[in-house]
C-alpha cells in the first residue's frame, strides 16, 4: 500500500466520521437540548451547536482511528501474503 493510498484511506475515514458524528450530535442536540445545558461550562453557547461540535470532533477521532486500524490490517495481510 502506497503512502498516497494510506493518506486517502485515513482522510476519507476521518471525514466520514466527521459527517456521521456531526449528524448524530445535531440530532441529539435537537432531541434533548436540556441534557446538554448542564454539561456546557459556558451558558451562552447553543446546546445544539455544542452537541454537533462534540459529535463531529469525536467522529473525526474515531473515524481516523478506524482508518488507521484498516491500514494496519491491510499491512499485516500484505506482509503475510508475500514470502
Amino acid at each position: 500500500m502506497t503512502i498516497r493510498k494510506t493518506f486517502i484511506t485515513v482522510t476519507v475515514a476521518a471525514l466520514a466520521g466527521l459527517v456521521m458524528g456531526g449528524v448524530f450530535g445535531f440530532a441529539a442536540g435537537k432531541m434533548t437540548p436540556d441534557f446538554f445545558r448542564h454539561i456546557i461550562p459556558w451558558q451562552d453557547v447553543e446546546p445544539v451547536g455544542f452537541a454537533t461540535f462534540g459529535g463531529a470532533t469525536a467522529g473525526v477521532l474515531f473515524g481516523g482511528g478506524l482508518g488507521c486500524f484498516a491500514v494496519l490490517i491491510q499491512f499485516i495481510l500484505e506482509f503475510r501474503r508475500k514470502p
